[in-house]
């Protein structure tokens, strides 16, 4: 009989007994973190979750591009501070902006960051700006660039029924901007995690960026 090697029943015992022994890994959970922000009226007295504080539920909706209000409030949220800033202050294109012009329902204007962290098991944010994903969900690019808010509605309204938490696609402001649009009620709960607001003023560099960009003077 041949000797064995010195050690070797050792080994044999010590392996089987890491591999009880060892720790159980979670598996992987292919989670997403997104930073995103959304600038907003701001009351700072507002309790959390009413009008005028930075998680406030959307409501009265019904007319935007992706507004599905039968089904769930919708949150836009941007994916730089300049782009938030600049969805408010899109429509003050050639005049010549001042802090007074940053007030919105007599409150001054602010910028809010958030951290939304998501993954598949969620529904995830489909990236309708992947080729793939718009033929997976059967969206059309020129649909939904449509200003006809019946077609853009019913395509939410489909990636909705598809199980998903949002989506991603261009902002109708510039094609350099894209928004990330949830649907509310598919946002778990923790998975939105909002920062200080910060108020907005033309010296804000969020505001000159956005400014510079929709070429609106500041004063």
């Amino acid at each position: 009989m041949a000797d064995k090697a010195p050690g070797h029943g050792r080994d044999r015992r010590e392996r089987h007994l890491s591999a009880q022994e060892r720790p159980r890994e979670d598996p992987p959970t292919d989670q997403t973190r997104l930073r995103l922000w959304r600038v907003f009226p701001w009351d700072p007295d507002a309790a959390p979750g009413t009008p005028f504080s930075a998680t406030a539920t959307p409501k009265g909706q019904g007319s935007g591009r992706f507004d599905v209000p039968h089904l769930t409030p919708v949150r836009y949220l941007a994916e730089s501070p300049e782009h938030a800033v600049g969805e408010r202050i899109q429509t003050l294109r050639g005049q010549r902006v001042t802090d007074a012009d940053l007030l919105w329902h007599g409150r001054r204007l602010a910028l809010v960051g958030a951290t939304l962290t998501c993954s598949p098991a969620d529904g995830g944010i489909v990236d309708l700006c992947d080729p793939q994903a718009l033929i997976r969900f059967d969206c059309r690019p020129d649909l939904l660039a449509s200003r006809d808010r019946r077609r853009t509605q019913a395509i939410a309204e489909r990636l909705y029924a598809a199980g998903t938490t949002g989506f991603r696609w261009w902002s109708s402001v510039a094609g350099d901007w894209h928004a990330t649009i949830l649907f509310a009620n598919r946002v778990a709960a923790g998975a939105l995690v909002w920062d200080d607001p910060q108020p907005l003023s033309v010296q804000h560099d969020a505001v000159r960026a956005a400014a510079a960009i929709l070429g609106i003077e500041l004063s």
